[in-house]
């Protein structure tokens, strides 16, 4: 017979039951991160206290969890929520959450008046049934569903601060420390815009004719993302933000020397940041981490500005590699993608392309017609090509402020840097009016030296987040594609060209190099770079 079950001992008969836990959103989102990071189930069920099936529920819950913790007005009080309540209407949660988000950006202080109101005019643009008072009840409840403690909101000042940004240098130096981490583990990254197809206004104004209404805008712009690590050993290939997502001057271009991205506004939006980070970003970094001879594994930091279109850093997180926030109002200061680095790519960029409108001019083309055939195809190469001159020098020296004791090999002083950059752009202006005034043309061979000065700083304060109108929010919130363009302009459209034979191709690079041969300022290397190309296309001829 069995012995009865008082006879068993408590230490067998009873077992340890765990403790029921119930995770606040942040610590889920925590917990989502580390699962990312490697960290085995195990030791997350006995670090946060829940069971294997808690985590692999929450696993299945990713998406949604993390779309909420980056929705949240104040990410410090997703510590004390722990539920996911569904609004009534999602549709509308998410445009109203998107539109305080838009006029925080524009510093514009929020009440709870404002937000009700603008939730009756959602109400009645997204035609949703039913009445609703959009009371103060209502407005509780919204805000406890995303987070939001206050609605009075104020914007940052706008000037930089100093006494913030030499602390700040302090404690980047502990995180480098405490971390072991060497240069070719840190990364910054920024946006810019870039005025792509501006001309002197000279050239225009001092034209015989008068200006096409036709010509594009002078002022059409693109968004352009830059990143390096501190050592300028590696730069991260480009990402380009277009007003469109399928311009007609790139169907069939299979591959471009960027990443492609579009929106109606030509701005970042975190789905496009987010989209970069994980899919370009982080395999590059770790590629060159890897090539470099450090561990498969080792930590990535990337740091980044407070720019409204980046999401929260606890979502940047992926294979150990990780976001980190300067204070604001310090980039400016101590921010190297700001330090010259950005810069210095927009005025190789405009160099390239005042160059090309002047041998056009000298062509007999006029200057309306350059711009007219300068695309943005044309733009995307020469973007790429200005950000591959981007020198090693200016990416190291551009961390002189932040990372001092980095900078054993170049040892410049604040104004011997700034020397050092405006140097070379007053080399780059004083070639560009030498080459204008030997040209015949009267549009070109008066430029002085303050209008390519005008020119290169146009889009200086030009923002790279575009803030919409109401209607746009709600068109852009609920549009199931992030980045598609519902444009319906033929020049948006994306069809398919004729393809070219391999072996016209290869006929039109012996054409090419035994023009460039006779060419006395062609490099053996460039014309190399063409052998090479002759040569792929060769190997990809049917047997």
């Amino acid at each position: 017979m069995s012995k009865r079950v008082q006879d068993i001992p408590m230490g067998n008969r009873e077992k340890k039951k765990r403790k029921h836990l119930s995770l606040s959103i942040a610590q889920k989102v925590e917990l989502l991160q580390k699962l990312d990071g490697g960290m085995s189930v195990r030791c997350l069920t006995e670090e946060y206290g829940v069971g294997t099936t808690t985590i692999y529920d929450l696993k299945k819950q990713k998406d949604k969890l993390l779309k909420f913790y980056s929705d949240s007005d104040n990410q410090e009080l997703m510590k004390n929520r722990k539920t996911l309540h569904r609004a009534k209407n999602e549709d509308l949660d998410r445009v109203l959450i998107e539109w305080i988000r838009q006029q925080r950006s524009k510093d514009m202080p929020l009440t709870g008046l404002l937000v009700m109101k603008q939730a009756r005019i959602y109400h009645e643009e997204l035609n949703i049934e039913g009445e609703c008072e959009y009371s103060e009840g209502w407005l509780q409840k919204f805000k406890k569903r995303h987070g939001i403690k206050y609605l009075k909101i104020c914007g940052e000042k706008p000037s930089a601060d100093h006494e913030t940004a030499e602390n700040y240098i302090d404690e980047f130096a502990k995180i480098i420390s405490d971390e072991n981490l060497s240069p070719e583990q840190i990364y910054n990254a920024d946006e810019t815009a870039l005025y792509w197809c501006y001309a002197p206004r000279k050239t225009l104004t001092m034209a015989d004719e008068r200006t096409p209404t036709d010509l594009k805008d002078a002022k059409q712009r693109l968004t352009v993302l830059g990143c390096a690590n501190a050592t300028g050993t590696h730069k991260i290939k480009l990402a380009v933000i277009g007003e469109s997502l399928y311009p007609r001057c790139l169907k069939s271009v299979p591959n471009l020397p960027v990443h492609y991205y579009g929106n109606k506004k030509a701005s970042v939006t975190r789905e496009i940041f987010s989209d970069w980070f994980n899919k370009h970003f982080v395999p590059a970094a770790r590629a060159h981490c890897k090539q470099a001879g450090l561990e498969d594994n080792c930590k990535i930091l990337l740091f980044l500005d407070n720019c409204s279109a980046h999401p929260p850093p606890e979502l940047l997180g992926k294979s150990n590699v990780f976001g980190i926030y300067f204070p604001p109002n310090v980039t400016s200061v101590i921010q190297p993608c700001d330090q010259g680095i950005l810069r210095s790519m927009k005025s190789k960029y405009k160099h390239y392309f005042l160059n090309r409108m002047l041998a056009s001019v000298n062509r007999g083309l006029k200057i309306q017609d350059f711009l007219k055939e300068f695309s943005l195809k044309d733009a995307i190469y020469a973007i790429a090509n200005a950000w591959n001159d981007v020198d090693k020098l200016t990416l190291t020296n551009a961390w002189h402020r932040l990372w001092a004791t980095m900078m054993f090999e170049n040892d410049l002083a604040d104004d011997d840097f700034e020397g050092f950059r405006d140097s070379n752009e007053k080399m780059m202006i004083s070639k560009l009016i030498t080459y204008a005034k030997s040209l015949s043309v009267e549009s070109v061979n008066k430029l002085e030296e303050a209008d390519i000065e005008e020119m290169l700083n146009i889009d200086n304060d030009a923002p790279v987040v575009q803030p919409l109108s109401d209607g746009e929010i709600a068109e852009m919130v609920l549009n199931t594609d992030p980045y598609e363009d519902s444009s319906s302009n033929d020049d948006d459209i994306m069809s398919m060209g004729k393809k070219i034979s391999i072996d016209h191709m290869v006929k039109m690079c012996d054409r090419l190099i035994a023009g460039l041969e006779r060419c006395a300022f062609i490099s053996e290397q460039e014309l190399m770079a063409i052998f090479s190309i002759k040569e792929k296309l060769i190997r990809q001829k049917p047997m």
